[in-house]
């Protein structure tokens, strides 16, 4: 599972790994693997190709730190939950062995708000 640490600004020097930081100073650190099932958090890690500079591309690529300012911890949990559903799923044969993704109510547009932004 994703884990969380609140307020701390350590780099992320664990390899294979995604540090994902809220608003609110929530960082949750994810596989690479399962980060990348959003197509934005994938872009914002990939190194441009081809380019004579080595810090072409976003910074978040050669860190593998990225900030979400208008993201609240929670959600960001329950999208980083999701990721981790979604990379454990995403392959299964039969829609009937998938079980449902729930979440609070209270988060719903919060949520679909950030989902819609990570394209995920």
């Amino acid at each position: 599972m994703a884990d969380a640490r609140r307020n701390q600004q350590q780099p992320n020097n664990e390899p294979g790994t995604v540090k994902l930081t809220s608003g609110d100073g929530f960082s949750f650190i994810v596989p690479k693997g399962v980060a990348e099932h959003s197509p934005t958090i994938r872009n914002m890690l990939q190194v441009s190709r081809g380019s004579s500079s080595d810090a072409a591309g976003f910074t978040e690529a050669l860190t593998n730190e990225i900030r979400f300012p208008e993201i609240k911890g929670g959600v960001l949990e329950k999208v980083c939950q999701y990721l981790i559903y979604k990379h454990r799923y995403v392959n299964s044969p039969a829609a009937e062995s998938v079980p449902e993704f729930k979440f609070d109510l209270e988060l719903v547009l919060e949520v679909l708000t950030a989902a819609d932004y990570l394209d995920c």
